[in-house]
């Protein structure tokens, strides 16, 4: 259980670096900051993933 909760603190970590990015990139449109945006949605499925195997193998 302890395993998933921590996947579960890093996901909510990561949604809120996202909304702050997100924030940031009304004003700034670069390409890095869609670059690093892009980065973190990608990490943020993957623990997504991660989360939903091990409520499975939980069930």
């Amino acid at each position: 259980m302890s395993d998933l909760k921590d996947l579960i603190k890093k996901h909510k970590k990561t949604e809120i670096q996202i909304k702050k990015i997100t924030e940031d990139r009304l004003k700034d449109r670069t390409s890095e900051s869609w670059a690093e945006l892009r980065k973190l949605k990608k990490i943020k499925l993957k623990l997504k993933e991660k989360i939903n195997k091990k409520k499975l193998n939980i069930i």
